[in-house]
């Protein structure tokens, strides 16, 4: 065996998730990166594996200040503390005010922002007894990001 590291296939949610994740959108919506998910009217991935997803790095997003009015990200679980902050602060530049952002991981991005985010849910997400749990926030984006 060779030290490359193998890539996984993506993944995609259970129908429960996917049904109480959709439930939340609202108007025009951005998932990124979107794995396998069908949610969306614009899916991104850096490593799409459908024709209807875009290729596009989360770190830096090819779209508009506020062009949505949700954004749904799931990153990826392995991602360095460091390297947690931008993809959601691309997210947050990227939604409407007045938008949601709804992030699954198994952590919380800071609520020191209580003038620019607004937290309105927190729900614990978790497949099977003894399986890992993850955290499904919802955010609520008060006033436009600045500089």
């Amino acid at each position: 065996m060779n030290n490359k590291e193998v890539l996984r296939s993506s993944w995609v949610w259970n129908d429960s998730v996917t049904n109480f994740v959709k439930s939340k959108i609202e108007g025009y919506c951005l998932n990124v990166p979107c794995g396998l998910s069908d949610l969306g009217n614009v899916k991104c991935d850096l490593d799409p594996k459908k024709d209807d997803i875009k290729k596009v790095d989360m770190n830096k997003l090819p779209f508009n200040d506020c062009s949505f009015d949700t954004i749904i990200q799931d990153p990826p679980w392995k991602i360095g503390f460091y390297q947690r902050m931008k993809p959601f602060f691309e997210c947050v530049r990227v939604c409407k005010v007045g938008g949601l952002i709804i992030y699954n991981a198994y952590w919380i991005p800071s609520t020191k922002y209580n003038d620019l985010l607004k937290i309105e849910d927190i729900v614990i997400r978790q497949d099977k007894p003894f399986t890992n749990t993850s955290i499904i926030t919802i955010f609520r984006k008060l006033k436009h990001l600045e500089g």
